[in-house]
């Protein structure tokens, strides 16, 4: 049997991608995610590990809580996180939703965000994109539920009127995934019934030149051109693989573990109502595509 640090250690072990991941996306810094995800584990280290109901809830909060303090000595505003009670957020914590959701946070989301405060950035994350209830995101701010939804929806005020940026719920996402992973197996498959469920009535589809056979149009509109096309393109399809994108569901097409195009898509509706097939290397440079197994 291990010692109780040695618990501890793989409970840490089992949750460090994850932190890394929704700590690097709340800081935009991979450097400055590692430093918190330490000073997460220092502090959960003091810990007996059967005092803490839920570690993946317990950590997660700890490193947003870390990451304000780390936001706010980036603005020379630093104030000191306490250290409170981290236990009742983590039994009502959703560590799975935090698990999946922290993906869909992008390198382009975070530049977005820098025009909000510290709190408003947290608020919003955490309520709009891991729907986490207002009450546990106060717990978390060390205010009142009042407080924390107003904190969002300045936040969402802000990126409207200064950005145009629409944020994706987290049930969007998931559904739009869904979405996404159906196109994505119904064109290796070759599966015409599935696809014309999956696309939209009006689904239209535009290609970089470096993406399409020589003479094949840039713009298809649709259901019929555009499931012909992806049935003859078939091959093509079978080296592709859901990722994420710019925060959303896409495809990113794989050769010898490069991405050499990439679909931006666009779901309306609970079906894919545009994608646009990017292969240019330039356009794909400034894609954010989220690495996957490949």
């Amino acid at each position: 049997m291990g010692t109780p640090n040695e618990a501890l250690a793989v409970a840490f072990e089992a949750e460090r991608p994850h932190l890394l991941s929704v700590a690097s996306r709340i800081l935009g810094s991979s450097l400055d995610a590692h430093d918190v995800v330490q000073e997460a584990w220092w502090r959960f280290s003091n810990h007996d590990l059967s005092e803490i109901d839920n570690p993946q809830a317990w950590l997660t909060t700890a490193v947003t809580r870390l990451s304000i303090d780390q936001l706010r000595r980036s603005r020379r505003t630093a104030q000191p996180v306490a250290e409170a009670d981290l236990r009742a957020a983590a039994e009502a914590a959703s560590p799975e939703d935090i698990v999946v959701l922290a993906a869909e946070l992008t390198e382009a989301f975070t530049v977005v965000l820098d025009s909000l405060t510290p709190e408003q950035r947290v608020a919003l994350i955490l309520h709009d994109v891991f729907a986490m209830p207002f009450d546990e995101v106060a717990h978390v701010l060390g205010t009142t539920p009042g407080s924390a939804k107003k904190l969002a929806s300045r936040a969402r005020g802000r990126l409207r009127s200064d950005q145009g940026y629409r944020l994706h719920s987290a049930a969007e996402l998931m559904a739009a995934r869904r979405v996404v992973d159906a196109f994505l197996h119904a064109a290796q498959q070759g599966d015409v019934a599935t696809l014309v469920n999956v696309l939209h009535p009006e689904v239209t589809r535009t290609a970089d030149p470096q993406a399409i056979p020589p003479g094949a149009p840039r713009h298809l509109a649709g259901v019929a051109a555009v499931v012909q096309e992806t049935r003859a393109l078939r091959e093509n399809a079978r080296t592709a693989h859901l990722t994420t994108i710019l925060g959303r569901p896409g495809i990113a097409v794989v050769h010898d573990g490069a991405v050499t195009a990439a679909l931006v898509i666009d779901v309306v509706d609970g079906r894919v109502h545009h994608y646009d097939v990017v292969a240019d290397p330039h356009r794909l440079s400034q894609l954010h595509i989220e690495d996957g197994a490949w």
